[in-house]
């Protein structure tokens, strides 16, 4: 009996709740009135000839429209990728318009379909966002999307930003071109099956200074060759690629284009070199500043981002005028010529040794 006694005041002592921690915050704070957007839903449209459209949209109404072109083998959705500049583009007031193409996350695949057919989905997206007037920034394998964009409505164009976007080159030479679909599908089924592959940067590549952008590749590649179930089909990438072969840009009336010209290569890109740059500024009419990084690849897009965003503004100027955005003494500004020790783009980016 004196040992039962004994154990109960220790029984209680283990059964009493232990203190917790003190509050996350000191008080309630004013809840939240609307939901946070993370990221805009892709929407589906009727198009032309039938054709079921898909287009996203971040919708601010009153802000400059930017038909933002993703690379090859993208979806609506690969504007996300710049995601890390999203407080640059909301104070530039830029809205960023997507409109998938053919094969492509949610857009069924049509062999048939062509450049000249995207710029009839992209105009009948524009008119149904009501949309006049809007610039167009074409990375990569989407160059010549932009062109017949261009092309298809010359009066519409605010600007042309070609940021490491193919012209009359194609991507694989002329390898891509001598095959027939399937034997090129056959190809490239080992990437496209693989999202962490197709996306995959060199190691020395800027965007890993860039927190989380990997894995938000992975998620775009996941998206544009799995989302409907596709199941990594490769047939619309090789369709893509086998499009550029006959694409004969040279051929559009782009001179009608009079709108300002950028152009944004890196002079050791593999993939697109910066010959292309010369192609759009022989072709368009409008004037033309272009933007060539010494020692850069195929991720211009990404490093300089910062600086497409300014010209989409506008703010940067046209043509040979046009200032650029470098990082000197600890501060972001804009020059007409670069200062001694000052490098290129926002203050985030690591500094060079």
């Amino acid at each position: 009996m004196i040992m039962r006694a004994a154990l109960v005041p220790l029984l209680l002592a283990c059964a009493a709740p232990a203190l917790a921690d003190a509050p996350s915050v000191p008080a309630l704070p004013a809840f939240q009135a609307k939901f946070d957007a993370i990221g805009p839903a892709v929407m589906a449209l009727p198009g032309p000839h039938g054709r079921v459209l898909h287009y996203a949209d971040t919708g601010e109404a009153g802000w400059r429209p930017v038909l933002y072109i993703g690379g090859t083998g993208t979806s609506a959705r690969a504007m996300l990728m710049t995601g890390f500049l999203e407080t640059l583009r909301r104070q530039l007031h830029i809205r960023l318009i997507s409109v998938e193409r053919n094969g492509f996350g949610d857009t069924a695949f049509d062999p048939a379909w062509t450049l000249a057919d995207y710029a009839d989905d992209a105009r009948a997206v524009l008119d149904h966002l009501g949309v006049a007037r809007f610039a167009v920034v074409a990375i990569s394998g989407g160059g010549p999307y932009a062109a017949h964009v261009a092309a298809a409505m010359p009066d519409r164009i605010v600007s042309l930003h070609f940021a490491a976007a193919l012209a009359d080159v194609t991507v694989g030479g002329s390898a891509n071109c001598a095959a027939g679909a399937d034997a090129l599908a056959a190809g490239l089924a080992p990437v496209i099956g693989n999202p962490q592959k197709w996306w995959a940067f060199p190691a020395t590549s800027p965007t890993h200074a860039i927190p989380g952008f990997a894995d938000r590749a992975f998620d775009e590649g996941a998206r544009t060759f799995f989302i409907r179930g596709q199941m990594g089909d490769a047939r619309p990438e090789a369709a893509e690629m086998q499009r550029y072969c006959t694409a004969k840009l040279a051929e559009l009336p782009l001179k009608r284009v009079t709108a300002p010209v950028f152009t944004y290569y890196g002079t050791a890109d593999p993939l697109v070199p910066p010959g292309n740059a010369d192609r759009w500024k022989s072709w368009l009419g409008g004037p033309v500043m272009a933007r060539a990084y010494p020692g850069a690849g195929h991720d211009v897009q990404y490093r300089h981002w910062d600086q497409v965003l300014i010209d989409l503004s506008g703010l940067a100027g046209t043509g040979p005028k046009a200032r650029t955005l470098v990082c000197s003494g600890g501060r972001a500004r804009l020059v007409a010529e670069m200062p001694t020790g000052a490098q290129l783009g926002l203050c985030l980016w690591p500094v060079k040794p």
